[in-house]
């Protein structure tokens, strides 16, 4: 009969969370816990652990609690589990855990074990890129031959241990059952320190940390954390897949906006406001160097889990200062240098897109700046490039160009600059390109609030506006006028998604709400249009107001 032994990978060197096998949880240290679980139906466990003298604290915490510890190279895991199975045989069962994944069992070891031991696979896994079980529910089990061919194999993968294995006896995934389809997007890993308190209050409610079952502890995590966002499809296919909301951050960094009321919001405000953006299925923030400390805060959040799930999409430092026929060495570190500030604020080497603020920079210094873009693209540095623009004649000018892979432009009920013919031809002809527009409020005028003043050059009477706009709330069916328009702009076949700022965690989830009701159709938009005013461009210019 074959033997088993549990292997649990720890090392006290995190990159994103340092130190967290010795954080505490229901009163031991997370590779303890993690290690007793997996024992807590009889199964033999061995921590494996590095020779640094740093590791030395891990070494120790087990021998306290009376669980055996392997140690072998720091950058060689695969070492170190050959060496914590010298003593098996070539049939016996190897099961691979993370000290980071402290919800696994007894149950869930004895599972993989029982696939591997008694069926046909060499090779069976749970979870990873099996997005019906939580993140964080997630063990391996091997035979200790077929670790012992990947230890001596010239090209195996060192670091992850089981490449080499799965791609020479197979990808098996354990069959589980009674997996809740409510528990898809539940993290139950500790990779992050929000992650550690999160789950460090699940266990600190547990009747008993070490019996409870994954299944329970994941029925506890889904009524302390919610339901995580149902998934939001794009609005067309687009080289991001973003949603077809975006959060807009300028307001986490400067007092932006006639509407705006509050002000910068507190850190710890704009800490919850992209969280809840993540939690409600946005997949993108947009930022920009020129919005203050909407980077830094961005990129605090980014540090404690936000970049599981959320990407960016940022702007360069306007190049006010530098003329149409800058030289281009000049240009060049202009745009480096502002893109090497948004990384370092944003705590990442890669953004989603990098996108010029003013649509007059992409082609000054002779295509420099352009060429830069291009060239932090192909380096990695973003997957599309792209302009900001404000008008049709810019927005025409960079659809031209195939490197152009993102577009942002204002656009609402009342803009008529983007429906016309050749505008609209343009964008048909580049539907690789994203587009998402802002202003879909027009900074707020058109939300219907009678105390907020309309621009002196307006060219309308604010009031016949609201009244027009509340009677095809009530026309077309739709809840309020902030329903009407998101419905119009995400109606339009060629935008990808709108820009939405918040002042606070509840105006974003109220705005994924509406903006998750049924756009409207070509018939309705074409009513809409039907039935309001062509306004003056400057009403549609928030920088050409005048009071």
């Amino acid at each position: 009969m074959s033997r088993a032994l549990v292997v649990i990978q720890s090392r006290l060197s995190s990159s994103r969370l340092p130190g967290k096998a010795m954080l505490s949880i229901a009163g031991q240290p997370m590779v303890v816990l993690a290690a007793r679980r997996a024992a807590n139906e009889g199964a033999a466990v061995v921590i494996a652990t590095s020779e640094q003298a740093e590791d030395d604290v891990i070494a120790s915490a087990a021998h306290r609690a009376g669980i055996d510890v392997v140690r072998g190279p720091l950058d060689d895991p695969l070492a170190r589990f050959a060496i914590a199975c010298r003593d098996l045989d070539d049939g016996d069962v190897v099961v691979r855990l993370t000290a980071d994944n402290v919800l696994p069992d007894g149950n869930l070891v004895s599972a993989l074990i029982g696939a591997v031991g008694s069926g046909p696979h060499r090779y069976v896994r749970v979870g990873g890129d099996d997005l019906s079980v939580p993140y964080g529910i997630a063990g391996e089990a091997f035979t200790a031959g077929a670790l012992r061919e990947a230890d001596n194999a010239p090209d195996a993968d060192r670091e992850h241990v089981t490449p080499w294995i799965r791609e020479r006896h197979g990808d098996a995934v354990l069959d589980l059952s009674d997996v809740s389809s409510q528990w898809r997007g539940l993290r139950c890993t500790v990779d992050t320190f929000d992650d550690y308190v999160r789950l460090a209050r699940l266990f600190s409610t547990a009747s008993d940390p070490l019996t409870a079952t994954w299944r329970d502890l994941c029925d506890a995590l889904l009524k302390q954390e919610g339901p995580a966002a149902t998934p939001w499809p794009a609005t067309s296919e687009n080289a991001l897949g973003q949603s077809p909301v975006v959060l807009g951050t300028v307001q986490l960094g400067l007092s932006y906006g006639v509407a705006n009321r509050q002000g910068i919001p507190s850190p710890e405000d704009a800490q919850e406001i992209l969280r809840a953006a993540a939690r409600s299925g946005i997949t993108h923030v947009d930022s920009a160097r020129a919005y203050g400390l909407s980077e830094e805060r961005i990129g605090q959040a980014l540090s404690r889990g936000l970049s599981e799930s959320v990407g960016v999409v940022t702007k360069v430092l306007p190049l006010d200062d530098l003329p149409a026929d800058a030289d281009p060495a000049w240009c060049r570190s202009a745009v480096q240098a502002s893109v090497a500030t948004s990384l370092q604020k944003l705590g990442t080497d890669r953004v989603d897109a990098l996108l010029m603020h003013r649509a007059g920079d992409w082609a000054k210094g002779s295509g420099a700046v352009r060429q830069t873009l291009v060239g932090l693209r192909e380096a990695g540095v973003c997957r599309v490039v792209g302009v900001s623009v404000s008008s049709a004649a810019e927005l025409r000018d960079v659809l031209a160009d195939p490197e152009c892979g993102y577009v942002q432009l204002p656009f609402n009920l009342l803009d008529w600059r983007w429906t016309g013919g050749e505008v609209e031809d343009a964008l048909a002809r580049r539907p690789d390109v994203v587009v998402t527009c802002r202003s879909v409020y027009l900074q707020g005028l058109l939300l219907g609030d009678k105390n907020l003043p309309w621009p002196a050059n307006s060219g309308v009477d604010p009031s016949d506006v609201r009244t027009l706009l509340r009677s095809l709330v009530d026309e077309l069916g739709r809840t309020s006028t902030a329903d009407l328009c998101l419905a119009y702009v995400l109606g339009h076949p060629w935008v990808s998604s709108v820009v939405l700022g918040a002042e606070s965690a509840e105006q974003v989830t109220e705005s994924v709400a509406v903006a998750r009701r049924p756009p409207l159709d070509s018939d309705e938009i074409k009513h809409v249009q039907s039935r309001l005013p062509r306004v003056a461009e400057e009403l549609l210019d928030p920088s050409r107001w005048t009071w």
